[in-house]
């Protein structure tokens, strides 16, 4: 049982480490299709850092980015950050992780 448990726990991180979208999926799909799953992934990776951005600021720490308290963060504002991103740093590998590519934009167009 501790042999089957242990490779299904092996497979799932080797599921995750395949999961990470990357730079060449965002500059094929993210314009496409706002409804694709590469949209439904950016809309996760953009909660999730303002969940984490909340998070550090009730704990009194420094936060990841400090957007305007009236913004709402979503696709709509981050497409254009990472294409002007992906623009500035054209030397990045198509195998390059959106998610630190948008945690990077927005610290970028909203420092603290």
């Amino acid at each position: 049982v501790s042999k089957v448990a242990l490779a299904l726990l092996a497979a799932c991180f080797t599921l995750n480490a395949s999961a990470e979208m990357t730079a060449a999926q965002y500059k094929q799909w993210a314009h496409a299709d706002n409804n694709s799953i590469y949209a439904a992934y950016i809309t996760g990776t953009i909660n999730a850092f303002g969940w984490a951005n909340g998070e550090l600021v009730s704990k009194k720490k420094p936060a990841l980015f400090c957007p305007p308290p009236n913004l709402a963060i979503g696709n709509q504002n981050v497409y254009p950050l990472l294409d002007t991103f992906f623009t500035n740093h054209p030397g990045l590998s198509d195998d390059f992780p959106i998610g630190l590519a948008i945690l990077r934009s927005l610290q970028a167009a909203f420092p603290c």
